[in-house]
């Protein structure tokens, strides 16, 4: 019997390596893959995993490849080259490679809500880099931000995310790829910047803590009428609006930045008690709504809110424990929901009927009936639409789960539907410049016709440039005896011999020689 040759022994080498390369990508992807079904809920109308691990890194690869590929030459192409070089391994560093998959699931519940959960699977080791920092901040724990939310509250964002983090995160892209001379520019920048605020950029952001929330309020009591309708309809009332933004601080730096940049815009300041908290505030502005930009500092939290009485309310709501966390229906909607968490969103019915409400009075007043098929449009044929999620860093991914009134069959519809939106987004502005281009072009040709005859009657009757034109004369040069009409209802200007007829519609024109 022949002993087999190296090739043959290599090429069975190969092969086996080969097979157990593949067997163990098959096992990383099955563990995956239940990895991210723990995180989620069967037997309900959507259910959804991927997995993506190397999908982002492909990607930026395949495009630095298709980039470095374009001619380039000279001095700016070697440093577009060396540039285009360094972004992987920014990316890595940064934790942009880290995602590894992504899963979702709904299932409907009996009382007209369904529980929803999202997931999305990330390298362990990427947990406290500077982008999931800047994104989802740390450990899941009970968060303070939500107490000043005040009762009125109809939409509320918290969460966890660092900015200190993203500021590196920013520091870090422009060091790494900016040239140099844009680099002196940025700093350039940042000391006018600083100067204008009274205090270093750098010192600004760290002083800055890692909670956070932004939510809209709408009055239980008081209205505000927006002429929506036109000056002959009746103003549409709502409820009267409010903005309030909060963030964590370490001590008053932001506080007399936001403070001196006000005065910088010459707005006088006045400043009123909250209990024992003082509020700052400017002058009313123009507005359809109130607004009145109003900023207080309260237990290490700065606040900005659009009005003195959001600022108020939302300070009151902190010490009296009285707020948006204590009502029935916020504690209704996050029962069973982890208290510890990186943030929350939430959402009352209150908003989406007013906004529905809203857009309703404004086809009303336009002489046209919202109907059935606007609310489903709309809202979902749910006017009393609402949701209400937490956020959890986990050190293997970040997850999302709660309730909304949105189920899988509208989040099935929207996607299917999403595909024809954007045929009709390419379509519609295609078939408009076409009809537009078609009429402009068909109005020229009734402008040539027109000059055309022009011509001949000034021939038979021996008129010279600048002679008047007899309109009944040319028309008898015309098909059907009388002057053609611009498609698009412009009005045409014969002129006198010599000088091209024309159109009052722009671009309707015929081009001189």
């Amino acid at each position: 019997m022949r002993m087999l040759s190296v090739a043959v022994l290599a090429r069975i080498a190969a092969a086996v390596v080969c097979a157990l390369a593949i067997t163990a990508q098959a096992a990383t992807s099955k563990e995956r893959f239940d990895a991210i079904m723990t995180n989620l809920d069967t037997g309900g109308d959507v259910l959804f995993v991927a997995n993506l691990e190397g999908v982002v890194q492909g990607v930026v690869s395949n495009l630095s490849q298709l980039l470095t590929a374009i001619p380039a030459p000279g001095a700016d192409g070697a440093r577009l080259r060396a540039t285009i070089a360094k972004v992987p391994g920014f990316l890595d560093r940064n934790g942009f490679f880290a995602v590894q998959g992504v899963g979702a699931s709904v299932v409907p519940r009996g009382d007209g809500l369904n529980n929803v959960k999202t997931y999305l699977a990330r390298d362990r080791a990427a947990a406290d880099t500077r982008l999931w920092r800047a994104l989802v901040g740390g450990e899941p724990r009970e968060l303070t931000c939500a107490r000043f939310l005040p009762a009125d509250t109809v939409i509320a964002r918290t969460g966890t995310g660092e900015i200190p983090q993203l500021w590196a995160l920013i520091r870090a892209g422009i060091t790494d790829f900016a040239s140099p001379k844009a680099n002196t520019d940025f700093e350039r920048q940042l000391t006018v910047l600083s100067t204008n605020l009274g205090v270093r950029v750098e010192t600004l952001i760290a002083s800055l803590g890692t909670e956070g929330f932004f939510s809209l309020q709408l009055s239980q009591t008081a209205t505000v009428a927006l002429p929506l309708g036109g000056p002959n309809q009746t103003p549409t009332k709502i409820p009267s609006p409010s903005l309030l933004i909060g963030i964590a601080v370490k001590d008053g730096t932001l506080a007399k930045a936001v403070e001196k940049g006000l005065a910088r815009s010459q707005l006088p300041l006045q400043t009123s008690p909250a209990g024992s908290v003082p509020v700052t505030s400017t002058m009313p502005l123009p507005s359809p709504v109130p607004l009145q930009p109003t900023f207080a500092v309260c237990s290490n939290f700065f606040l900005f809110g659009s009005t003195p009485t959001v600022v108020s309310d939302a300070i009151a709501a902190f010490q009296s424990g009285k707020g948006l966390t204590a009502t029935d229906e916020f504690k209704k909607a996050f029962e069973g929901l982890p208290t510890k968490n990186n943030g929350i969103f939430y959402q009352s019915p209150r908003f989406a009927r007013t906004l529905a409400e809203l857009m309703a009075n404004q086809m009303d007043a336009a002489g046209r009936q919202p109907g059935p098929a606007f609310m489903q449009a709309f809202c979902g044929g749910k006017p009393d639409m609402r949701s209400a999620f937490v956020f959890l860093n986990t050190p293997d991914g970040v997850r999302m789960a709660g309730v909304s009134t949105s189920g899988g069959k509208e989040l099935a519809g929207s996607v299917m539907t999403a595909p024809v939106g954007l045929l009709a987004g390419i379509a519609i502005p295609s078939f408009v410049k076409a009809r537009s281009t078609a009429s402009q072009n068909a109005c020229i040709n009734n402008l040539r016709q027109i000059d055309s005859a022009k011509e001949q009657w000034a021939l038979e009757m021996k008129k010279k440039d600048g002679d008047p034109v007899d309109i009944p004369g040319i028309s008898r040069y015309i098909k059907g005896n009388r002057l053609p009409k611009c498609p698009q209802g412009g009005v045409y200007n014969v002129g006198v011999i010599g000088k091209n007829p024309e159109c009052s519609v722009p671009g309707h024109a015929i081009e001189s020689p």
